[in-house]
């Protein structure tokens, strides 16, 4: 029969279950705290559960898009993770983050805040972050970067804009009482968020839409944060007369790309490239958006927006033509 084992070695046993260091633990600990922080902000923003506003949609949602953020350095110094990729989409979730709070602590319960401010300038820095993330994370994911599959994202990202220019930039274009560089702030969400999204999309091509769970979570969390910025333009081009919070896509979605930092340890491999109908479906669909566009032109009359998304889809099409044409053998 066996000695038993000291107390202090039963401990470290149970910390290290499955193999799981301590340190792993405390994060997936902080993770699930994080979670149902969010479950409980979105639970409230939707009217389930009621509770002072200031708790959830300042304090915990604050904490939740900063501990995101911290996620992200932590991940950096693991085993595994690409270092640069997290501290980029980390700084730019700490970016985010310290918007909210400028925000809560100078406009919160101002009635008519000024535009821009500093809270616009960290918000806007999420992106040019988010996106530097997203480029460093394609040298570990594509081993061999097409730039005209990639593209095919940002055909993917016109057809998503389409829809998107109607519900969220034309109202904010057309709100009153505001000068040009106000609009164009207000504007720039969505159109960021579009980019982002068509980046993230293009990745998916490379990948021949075999998606792992690491880029999937990151598209997820790009489109909530992209989901919020709609819905709160929406919300201030009707003057308030939507009355629903939904400041929880913010904070779910700080916490999927937190998440997706944690599962980017995919090994680059080669696909071959794809044949058939499959290589062409994106840039078919986009085409067919354009025609589309300009059929409808035929019986109503187009506005600005339909015009531009018909033209940013030929010149795709165009790129596209002179990176992918056949080249003489070296």
């Amino acid at each position: 029969m066996s000695p038993p084992s000291h107390p202090t070695i039963a401990w470290r046993r149970v910390l290290r279950a499955d193999g799981v260091a301590p340190r792993a633990l405390v994060l997936r600990a902080i993770v699930l705290a994080a979670a149902v922080f969010v479950g409980l902000e979105a639970l409230h923003d939707l009217g389930v559960i009621a509770g002072r506003d200031e708790l959830f949609d300042v304090w915990i949602h604050d904490l939740v898009v900063a501990t995101a953020a911290a996620l992200c350095f932590a991940y950096a110094a693991d085993a595994g993770h690409d270092r640069a990729a997290s501290i980029a989409f980390g700084t730019g979730l700490a970016a985010w983050a310290a918007g909210d709070v400028w925000w809560t602590a100078f406009y919160e319960d101002d009635p008519d805040p000024p535009l821009p401010t500093l809270a616009d300038a960290l918000w806007l820095a999420w992106y040019p972050l988010t996106a530097l993330g997203i480029a460093l994370l394609i040298r570990r994911s594509v081993a061999s970067f097409h730039l005209h599959r990639w593209m095919d994202g940002l055909a993917v990202m016109l057809i998503v804009l389409t829809p998107c220019a109607a519900l969220f930039l034309q109202p904010a274009a057309e709100e009153s009482g505001r000068d040009a560089v106000a609009t164009a702030i207000v504007v720039s969400y969505p159109v960021l968020d579009a980019l982002i999204i068509g980046a993230v999309l293009g990745v998916y091509g490379l990948l021949d839409w075999h998606v792992t769970r690491a880029w999937l979570l990151l598209g997820i969390g790009c489109a909530l944060m992209a989901m919020g910025d709609g819905l709160f333009a929406v919300q201030q081009s009707r003057s308030g007369a939507v009355d629903a919070s939904y400041d929880f896509t913010w904070s779910s979605g700080a916490l999927c790309i937190a998440l997706a930092v944690c599962m980017a340890v995919d090994v680059p491999t080669t696909r071959p490239e794809p044949v058939g109908l499959r290589a062409i479906i994106l840039p078919f669909a986009a085409q067919a958006l354009a025609a589309g566009i300009q059929v409808y032109g035929l019986f109503h009359e187009l506005g600005d927006t339909e015009r531009l998304v018909t033209l940013f889809v030929l010149l795709v099409a165009m790129v596209q033509i002179v990176v992918s044409r056949p080249r003489a053998p070296a």
